[in-house]
């Protein structure tokens, strides 16, 4: 009955989706009811008005989140989405908030993470409602709007809303994720040098989030003569050239500015980009400029950790990952923030504190964001439920896994990420030209209508 509901609905399923990721829902400055901005409030204001044309209970928690539900009871089982977005950055294709559709896909931010797998979820219910299909339990669709930065918003929500029972969240991949690292963002402070003899940085700054890889830096450097300033282009043009790094480098004056332009990727994948921070400091690093020996360090680390000294793996969730998602030289003091996934069975505290002893004295290290490892038994009733509905459609044999990214599955009790990425599909979360596969979309909406259905019957 589901799928011939989306073949029905096929024209106006695939509409709504488009006008959510029409709408730019990167936080911004605070409006009158929407806290972290207007596009996020714009977007959960679109997704409620469409639940209510069609007679579903809705709720707009002072523009922190808000929920769909269906259902009766005081016990509900949740599936919580987010619907704010990470910047866009440059280089797109196709517009990235036209949300255009070609060779079957539809490119725009949001599109799998994660505006386009809620709306998947808001059409399951919707089917479920329409088909008067009545659930054990009550559903309840939950979205937040403060996922990218510092989820504000699911602790106003639950501030003033009973948490489920259990349930999901469409943000990861399939099969199932049933244990996420640790996660932890530190702030590196390091004092600028002030040396007249030295070429000097005056201004620099890199990056937009810490879960994102730096796709981007920029440095102006005072040389003090045209001459010098003319040497000093040439020389980190020639070694810009030779690393093959993607470089903008003019001089004027006494003034060099130098930018790099590198591969934007999600944090908990850094290997999959090209930090373009590192690649500045190794540029800068190769010349007698201030802070020289910093920016020699920063320029040696990798995305394991071993320039702190926490490089470290576990068998269940592999190795640690760490990004230099963020960069700044502000008021005299240098400041990189560097985003870590961690293998379940540390603690935040191990981690900081061996970071510090590894660097130098006048370098403080401190945790300015945090998030427990989550773990839950993958033979569970949640997990096993789940995978029973995930293969009645796939019969690929995949097990549930484990990932490095930070899902909503921590945000309430027993839950865990299911999709939306179908297996062997390429991601392109927090990447350019972000895309999503239009019949995959509409897949989804088939397993989470199953999904929400068998989780309520048996929670």
């Amino acid at each position: 009955m589901i799928k011939e509901y989306i073949e029905q609905n096929r024209d106006v399923i695939v509409s709504t989706l488009q006008d959510l990721l029409r709408i730019e829902s990167v936080k911004g400055h605070p409006i009158q009811g929407g806290p972290f901005g207007m596009g996020p409030a714009s977007a959960l204001n679109y997704i409620l008005s469409l639940a209510e044309e069609r007679g579903f209970v809705t709720k707009n928690v002072d523009g922190y989140a808000g929920h769909i539900e269906y259902g009766e009871g005081e016990e509900y089982v949740a599936v919580v989405s987010h619907l704010d977005v990470v910047p866009a950055g440059d280089g797109w294709t196709h517009p990235p908030y036209g949300a255009e559709i070609h060779g079957g896909r539809v490119y725009a931010r949001g599109a799998i993470d994660d505006k386009g797998p809620a709306m998947s979820t808001v059409w399951a219910l919707f089917a479920l409602k329409e088909l008067g299909i009545q659930p054990k339990r009550k559903i309840r669709l939950i979205f937040g709007l403060d996922e990218e930065s510092d989820w504000q918003c699911m602790e106003h929500y639950f501030r003033y809303e009973p948490k489920p029972i259990g349930g999901f969240t469409p943000d990861a991949s399939f099969p199932l994720i049933y244990a996420e690292k640790g996660l932890t963002t530190f702030r590196i402070d390091i004092p600028a040098d002030a040396e007249s003899m030295s070429l000097q940085v005056l201004s620099f700054e890199g990056g937009e989030r810490f879960n994102m890889v730096a796709d981007h830096a920029v440095a102006r450097v005072d040389c003090h003569s045209a001459t010098a300033a003319n040497e000093f282009a040439l020389r980190l043009r020639k070694s810009a050239k030779e690393a093959q790094m993607t470089t903008s480098i003019e001089s004027e004056d006494c003034i060099v500015t130098v930018q790099v332009n590198g591969v934007s990727a999600h944090a908990s994948r850094p290997d999959s980009g090209v930090n373009a921070v590192i690649q500045l400091a190794q540029l800068l690093g190769s010349g007698t400029v201030s802070n020289s020996s910093m920016w020699r360090t920063i320029g040696s680390w990798d995305t394991k950790g071993r320039g702190l000294g926490i490089d470290t793996e576990d068998e269940e969730t592999g190795p640690l990952t760490a990004n230099l998602g963020k960069a700044e030289l502000v008021d005299g003091t240098y400041r990189f923030y560097i985003n870590i996934r961690f293998p379940i069975r540390l603690k935040v505290d191990q981690l900081l504190q061996t970071a510090q002893s590894y660097l130098s004295d006048k370098w403080q290290v401190s945790v300015i964001e945090h998030l427990p490892p989550l773990y839950i038994d993958p033979q569970s009733v949640l997990v096993q439920t789940l995978m029973d509905v995930y293969r009645s459609f796939f019969d690929d044999g995949l097990e549930p896994r484990t990932i490095g990214g930070a899902t909503y599955a921590r945000a309430i009790p027993n839950a865990v990420a299911f999709g939306a990425l179908l297996p062997g599909r390429d991601d392109f979360a927090h990447k350019v030209d972000e895309n999503w596969i239009v019949d995959d979309f509409l897949t989804c909406i088939e397993i989470y209508a199953e999904a929400m259905t068998q989780l309520s019957n048996k929670l």
